[in-house]
């Protein structure tokens, strides 16, 4: 199975967020709760962290355990702005 980085887990939930077209409605903060996967491993010297949603959202004694995630995502005024 190939598992996705954390950062790619995260861009990928963040871009799911979109309001219907042709609304006029504009996203500019998001809060997700969800179980992930995560495993951590080393490339190239470096931590890297894995995560990914569950395979099931059953419980078993032989799946990779999940962790609950949060991450609230907000629009920010940035520099000459």
């Amino acid at each position: 199975m190939i598992w996705n980085e954390l950062s790619e887990t995260l861009v990928g939930l963040a871009g799911s967020v979109a309001p219907p077209p042709g609304t006029g409605l504009v996203v500019t903060e998001a809060e997700f709760r969800m179980p992930l996967e995560i495993r951590t491993t080393i490339r190239e010297g470096r931590l890297l962290i894995l995560a990914q949603p569950p395979h099931s959202r059953w419980k078993s004694g032989f799946l990779p355990a999940t962790h609950m995630s949060q991450v609230r995502i907000s629009a920010e005024a940035g520099h000459g702005e």
